[in-house]
C-alpha cells in the first residue's frame, strides 16, 4: 500500500481536515504541520481541533498564538492559512507516498510562494514523497524555480505537458534549464 494523497484547487474537506489531523496529533509529524503554518503566522505555536464531527459538521481548528491569552480559530486568520494547514496535512499524510496537487498557489500570496516551495521540497525528502503540482501561475513557477536552485538533495523538475493531434508530449525542464527558462522569461505554462 503506497500513500497517495490529493489536494484538489480549493481547500480540503473540513471532514478529511479532522481524519488527517486524527493521523499526526501527538506524533513527530505534528511539529511539521505547526511549522508550515509558522511561514505566514510564526507566532503559532501549538494546534488543535476540538468539536465533534456529525451530521457533516466539522471541528474547529485552533492555534495557540504567542502573545494571545485566548486559543484562535485557524479560519479567523484568512483563507490562505487554512490552505496552508490542508497541504501540510495532506503532504505529511503522503509519507513514504504520492501528494497530488492542483493549482498549488491558490489561495497564497506571491510573497510566500518560495518559503511554500522549500517547505514542500524539504518535507517530500524528509518524509519521501513524491510531488506532481500543477500551476498555470508564472509567480509559481519562479517560486518553484528559486526554491528548487537551494535544494541540493532532490532532483525538482518542471513538466510542460504539450497537446497535439496525435496526443500529449511532455518537455522536461530539469533545475539549470529551469533557471535559463525563469531568467529569460520563457513562457513553459
Amino acid at each position: 500500500f503506497v500513500p497517495c494523497m490529493f489536494m484538489g484547487s480549493s481547500d480540503l474537506h473540513p471532514l478529511w481536515i479532522g481524519e488527517l489531523w486524527d493521523r499526526v496529533a501527538l506524533t513527530d509529524l505534528e511539529s511539521s504541520v505547526t511549522a508550515a503554518l509558522q511561514i505566514i503566522e510564526p507566532r503559532i505555536e501549538r494546534i488543535t481541533l476540538v468539536g465533534e464531527e456529525y451530521a457533516g459538521r466539522k471541528r474547529n481548528v485552533l492555534v495557540r498564538v504567542t502573545g494571545e491569552e485566548r486559543r484562535v480559530t485557524l479560519s479567523s486568520m484568512g483563507a490562505g492559512i487554512y490552505r496552508l494547514f490542508g497541504l501540510a496535512l495532506a503532504l505529511v499524510n503522503a509519507k513514504d507516498g504520492v501528494l497530488l496537487l492542483d493549482e498549488v498557489e491558490n489561495g497564497f500570496h506571491y510573497t510566500v510562494l518560495p518559503e511554500l516551495w522549500r517547505l514542500i521540497l524539504s518535507t517530500a525528502t524528509d518524509l519521501n514523497v513524491q510531488v506532481f503540482a500543477t500551476t498555470h501561475s508564472w509567480d509559481c513557477i519562479e517560486a518553484f524555480q528559486i526554491a528548487s536552485a537551494q535544494d541540493e538533495e532532490s532532483e525538482n523538475q518542471l513538466i510542460r505537458l504539450e497537446p497535439h493531434a496525435a496526443g500529449i508530449d511532455t518537455i522536461v525542464f530539469n533545475k539549470d534549464e529551469l533557471a535559463i527558462v525563469t531568467r529569460d522569461q520563457i513562457e513553459v505554462r
